[in-house]
């Protein structure tokens, strides 16, 4: 996977696939931490039980990515994520 700048990013909010785990995100930056490029952003809403890490701050490392869908807002994410619990 080869991103050539947050900007595609800009505004969306992103779920991203780790293996088994998923790992939504709003306010999206890529941050060098330890040498690795990582993907830093905050909580949407509807991403956490009862929205209990809403807008807490959370990162995954790139290269632990293997897949991601973008939503055009919060609002659809969330609407997503409500009609999967069905």
């Amino acid at each position: 996977m080869n991103i050539k700048s947050e900007i595609t990013f800009e505004g969306k909010v992103v779920s991203f696939s780790c293996g088994e785990d998923t790992l939504a995100m709003k306010s999206i930056t890529f941050e060098m931490i330890e040498g690795k490029k990582c993907v830093i952003g905050k909580i949407p809403l509807s991403a956490t039980t009862d929205d209990l890490a809403f807008n807490k701050v959370c990162g995954v490392s790139w290269d632990s990515v293997t897949d991601f869908i973008v939503f055009d807002t919060e609002q659809e994410y969330s609407n997503w994520i409500e009609a999967s619990d069905i």
